[in-house]
């Protein structure tokens, strides 16, 4: 492995996979249950349901929180703070910043294109109050799931596979979680296709993970790819960004082949010493 082999006594068990998945799914698909099972409960407490609703927003956060449990768990809080220090790991190639900034708003134009977009719609700035707003609060859900699917998992999985397999698994696993979304009032899911959905989200998984390998297992990275997925400044892209992100996926794979279609060369540390 060209990080570690394949766990320490400081680290993350590899059995911790399966009660990672357990415990994200059981958490979001259990908040949706009740959601479908009885409606008006939670908004009788919490007011609509909606993205900025408390248990919405647990539901999202669920794959960060559950992984940074488990590292609490294995190692400690000491080890939750060298986990967070990998977010601090800035020492890439500019070619992976501009890349991590740039890919996805560019397959975000591309797709609006396709959809018939004029020039003036392919940035999003009226009302910029609230679009900003929008934008800064996507910071801060979604990408919080980074925590759980690269931070922690997909180390995890590279230690049983190539971080190829490792990237389709975890983004099909990935678009899965998501499903419920489709039928929850207030999220944008129910206007879109599911399939398109499903190719598109698998194929961002394989886009992280081989951002993820060539940066050293920077925990950054993924987030900010996570947060491009969702700013607000972008113009509606379905569903052409899902193939587009199909293709950019296979030309990484390509072009990165010989560390993605090898076991030896896949990042497995998740609580670096």
């Amino acid at each position: 492995m060209t990080d570690t082999a394949h766990q320490t006594r400081n680290d993350v068990n590899t059995r911790s996979i399966v009660s990672f998945v357990l415990l994200t799914f059981g958490i979001t698909w259990g908040v949706v249950a009740i959601l479908l099972i009885a409606p008006q409960l939670i908004p009788a407490f919490l007011g609509p349901m909606g993205v900025t609703n408390p248990v919405y927003i647990l539901a999202v956060w669920a794959p960060g929180l559950v992984g940074m449990g488990l590292i609490a768990w294995h190692t400690g809080f000491a080890g939750l703070r060298r986990y967070f220090g990998r977010l601090l790991n800035l020492d890439v190639a500019w070619q992976w910043w501009a890349f991590v900034l740039l890919a996805l708003p560019a397959v975000k134009i591309a797709g609006s294109i396709l959809n018939g977009t004029p020039f003036a719609g392919w940035l999003v700035t009226q009302p910029f109050g609230q679009v900003l707003g929008i934008t800064l609060f996507m910071l801060f859900l979604g990408p919080f799931e980074e925590f759980g699917w690269r931070g922690f998992l997909l180390p995890l999985m590279q230690r049983i596979m190539t971080p190829a397999l490792a990237g389709l698994l975890i983004g099909l696993v990935w678009s899965i979680w998501h499903i419920p979304a489709f039928f929850l009032d207030g999220a944008p899911h129910g206007a879109w296709s599911m399939m398109p959905f499903i190719i598109g989200v698998t194929s961002v998984g394989v886009i992280m993970a081989v951002a993820y390998n060539k940066t050293n297992g920077n925990l950054l990275f993924p987030i900010i790819l996570h947060w491009q997925l969702n700013i607000a400044f972008w113009p509606e892209a379905q569903p052409w960004e899902n193939y587009l992100n199909l293709a950019l996926a296979v030309v990484l794979l390509w072009v990165h082949r010989d560390v993605m279609f090898s076991r030896d060369k896949g990042l497995t540390t998740v609580v670096p010493d």
